[in-house]
């Protein structure tokens, strides 16, 4: 999520090995709401961020349309894959001064990509369809292989240098998890970088997600400055 895409690494250049997604949708509902507690950042701190999913049809395709109101800060605008939950596109606008900050969309076999801060507009060949968006994992996850042990990798594009990174997804544990929502049996999913990389960045991050399916998301944690800041499920309705 917000803050898995400012990862500091020394090394950008990342080989292209094309993969299959490794996720599978486990019978997401056509229309959900969330509404979480969220870090947005050191500056603003915590906010309460509305997410609201719908499944749609273009051209005879499927796909879901997620968006994310994080605090009337930032709205995240994403589509998803129907079958697999690879991200076809996101847009990410700075709602304070109405401006685009933030974009990638797949068009055909080229990923187009901009970050508007960093001044980076990149049009890239691409054929690897295994590529999943930061800002929709907690959608995304929900289609991951649940069983402890079971791990896969995959790829996400960094904003922060406009290019891609692979990275590893565990189930390490099952734990009962309190939150404002309540509590809930939920699987411990482990996200880390993955391959060589992981010698230059070894931090790891932990979402969990309920044992009943669909696997609602419930919290994610990261550390910042030594201090666990988790995000939270407040509420959430089919």
């Amino acid at each position: 999520m917000k803050k898995l895409i400012f990862l500091a690494l020394s090394v950008l250049i990342e080989c292209n090995i094309l993969s299959q997604p490794v996720f599978k949708n486990p019978g997401l509902p056509d229309e959900e709401s969330f509404t979480l507690h969220e870090y947005l950042d050191p500056k603003i701190g915590y906010v309460s961020s509305k997410i609201d999913i719908h499944l749609m049809e273009r051209d005879g395709s499927k796909y879901y349309s997620v968006q994310v109101n994080e605090g009337g800060y930032y709205l995240n605008k994403i589509e998803l894959n129907y079958s697999d939950l690879t991200t076809i596109s996101e847009k990410r606008y700075d709602l304070k001064s109405n401006t685009l900050i933030q974009y990638y969309v797949r068009k055909n076999d080229t990923i187009h990509f901009f970050d508007k801060e960093k001044g980076v507009l990149k049009i890239i060949p691409m054929k690897e369809t295994n590529i999943y968006s930061s800002l929709a994992y907690f959608v995304s996850f929900r289609g991951f292989p649940f069983k402890i042990g079971n791990s896969v990798t995959f790829k996400t594009y960094i904003y922060m240098y406009g290019d891609v990174l692979t990275m590893k997804l565990k189930n390490v544990a099952i734990e009962k998890v309190t939150v404002k929502a309540g509590t809930y049996e939920c699987y411990v999913l482990e996200l880390s970088v993955g391959g060589w990389q992981s010698l230059f960045a070894n931090d790891k991050y932990y979402l969990y997600f309920t044992v009943a399916p669909p696997h609602i998301f419930v919290e994610y944690k990261e550390k910042i400055d030594g201090i666990w800041m988790p995000d939270e499920l407040v509420s959430y309705s089919p």
